[in-house]
């Protein structure tokens, strides 16, 4: 066989090969992390501050000015 092809073998093996190892890694880890329970909540306050919730921004009325009024 000539040299181009058995570099074209290698090639190929190495791919079906490193397709197959990354897929088996993958499970394992996969089923690993199944495994592990959840760590417990700290004690304490919670880390975040809950959002204040607002009104929603009504439009004022057509009659009236919107922003400042002017002196006089």
């Amino acid at each position: 066989m000539p040299t181009a092809l058995w570099v074209l073998v290698g090639v190929a093996a190495w791919l079906v090969v490193s397709v197959v190892v990354a897929l088996v890694l993958g499970r394992v880890l996969r089923m690993r992390d199944r495994q592990v329970p959840d760590p417990p909540p700290r004690p304490g306050p919670p880390s975040a501050v809950p959002p204040v919730r607002r009104r929603p921004v009504e439009p004022p009325p057509c009659g009236r000015p919107q922003g400042p009024r002017p002196p006089g």
